[in-house]
């Protein structure tokens, strides 16, 4: 009746509140957060939070389930972007990954972690390394054309790897680079990588058979 939805709502609002609480806290630099963390942030109890998930690895795994929906923005690539000049792709590319490292890096430093001992999150972050590699094969798309097989395959791992949630932790932490710096430090990194790459290709017979293989020997 009326009393079980409500009860059914109320459960659901406090689901809601306690997720939103994990990204706001990981977001907030708190990684990763614990139970008592995410409670007192959601405005909920301790056994609330225990009621609604099995334990914080158990809300860790659903916060990374809703990552997609709730980021899947920065991961597009309309027809607009993808036929604009590389100049101002590179920009959207460096720009779509430094908001998604500072939105959701947190998250998704606990989902690497957690990777190590929990096979659901194995899952979820090869997952969101496709998303990645799809959107840096769709932004390109031009470029990736006028090379082999092999050198395209190459050239999307180095962009990739150059712009990822991982470099940008090296470049921050270890290196003590500003936002600022490493939009700038990655863009120009791209321009130089795309202008070589694409103006003198290296065609290799063998390595356009397997775009696996270390091919293009590229310096």
């Amino acid at each position: 009746g009326d009393r079980v939805d409500g009860r059914r709502a109320r459960r659901e609002r406090n689901r809601s509140a306690v997720i939103e609480a994990m990204f706001s806290l990981v977001r907030d630099g708190k990684v990763p957060p614990t139970v008592e963390d995410v409670a007192a942030r959601a405005d909920v109890s301790v056994s609330s939070v225990f009621r609604n998930f099995d334990g914080l690895a158990d809300l860790q795994r659903q916060a990374l389930d809703l990552f997609e929906p709730k980021f899947s923005h920065l991961f597009v690539v309309d027809d607009a972007d993808a036929d604009a000049d590389r100049h101002d792709r590179i920009r959207s590319h460096v720009k779509a990954r430094v908001d998604l490292v500072q939105q959701a890096g947190g998250l998704l430093r606990v989902a690497r972690a957690r990777a190590l001992d929990h096979e659901v999150m194995v899952e979820g972050v090869a997952n969101l390394r496709q998303r990645f590699a799809t959107q840096t094969r769709q932004r390109f798309a031009l470029e990736l054309k006028t090379v082999t097989p092999a050198e395209a395959a190459n050239l999307v791992a180095v962009v990739d790897a150059t712009t990822s949630p991982e470099a940008f932790e090296v470049m921050s932490a270890a290196h003590a680079r500003s936002v600022r710096q490493i939009s700038t430090t990655w863009t120009a990194t791209l321009e130089a990588v795309l202008d070589r790459w694409v103006a003198a290709p290296t065609v290799d017979s063998d390595t356009s058979r397997d775009s696996g293989r270390d091919g293009g020997n590229r310096p």
